[in-house]
């Protein structure tokens, strides 16, 4: 049993909640010109390509809107990004709790980011870049935002680091001072910035989490990461997906940390604790 030839799929891709495995699934249930964004990346494609088709709202909508015969987009993209979509597609996503979201993306820093090599998780939580764009309530900012606000171009401290427009930056162009002296310093961020939905711009709140209720209650399939094989049932149930034994890839080590922090971090996510709270009960 394999996906009806007329149904198509956007899932939102929340970073650190495990949805690197589906990647799996999705290639085992659509051909590679009903994929996004496989179908628009060539084998030999850099990170920088591979980024923008992953995470740029305006070129996702760009490059989908051209595809016709897709079937199945993803993203690391807000969910309005579904509202730009000429096609209907059925809306997938999963959450994760926040405080293992949140310690699972400072492991990845960690791991991946130069600049965090060796520092304690504690000093990359207080970074504010960081924290503002990817730890503090990321949910639900990823789920209220606007279609404006995820196709801005607006950035996290735009006046003191001055950045080459998205859509003109060139690996090989002469950067300004600043830029270069950011990319030197905070390589991770500097290619992030260029990408990235601004997530870091705004001021999670009750209205914001509200939003962010709302949206998430009209996704047609909510997943948690801690029920992931609930998601897989739901799938191949009631959208005919076929379903093999698939592990866990990329969802991201919780490192040990002080009980202390851990209730920080849940008390700095109260908002995004709620929403997750909500994706909980809308996955059973």
């Amino acid at each position: 049993m394999t996906p009806g030839p007329e149904s198509r799929f956007f899932f939102v891709h929340v970073m650190k909640t495990g949805g690197t495995s589906f990647s799996e699934l999705v290639r085992a249930n659509f051909r590679k010109f009903e994929r996004y964004p496989d179908v628009v990346l060539a084998p030999d494609s850099d990170i920088i390509r591979r980024m923008e088709a992953y995470s740029f709202a305006p070129r996702l909508i760009e490059d989908v809107n051209a595809q016709p015969r897709l079937r199945m987009v993803r993203g690391h993209v807000p969910y309005a990004v579904r509202s730009l979509l000429n096609a209907d597609y059925t809306a997938m996503t999963i959450l994760r709790n926040p405080v293992e979201r949140t310690l699972s993306y400072l492991h990845h820093c960690r791991k991946f980011h130069g600049e965090h090599a060796n520092t304690p998780i504690e000093e990359i939580y207080e970074q504010p870049w960081f924290y503002e764009t990817f730890l503090h309530n990321y949910q639900t900012k990823l789920f209220s935002m606007t279609p404006d606000e995820a196709m801005a171009e607006t950035r996290f401290g735009d006046m003191a680091t001055p950045l080459p427009p998205r859509r003109t930056f060139a690996a090989n162009k002469a950067l300004a001072p600043a830029a270069r002296k950011l990319l030197n310093d905070s390589p991770a961020r500097f290619t992030l910035e260029l990408f990235s939905s601004a997530t870091g711009v705004i001021d999670a709140d009750s209205t914001r989490l509200a939003s962010a209720r709302r949206a998430l209650a009209e996704i047609d399939l909510v997943g948690v990461t801690e029920g992931y094989e609930k998601f897989l049932a739901r799938l191949r149930d009631h959208h005919g997906w076929r379903i093999d034994s698939v592990a866990h890839r990329n969802r991201g080590e919780t490192p040990k940390v002080s009980s202390e922090f851990r209730k920080r971090i849940a008390e700095d996510n109260k908002l995004d604790m709620s929403l997750y709270d909500l994706a909980c009960s809308l996955a059973t």
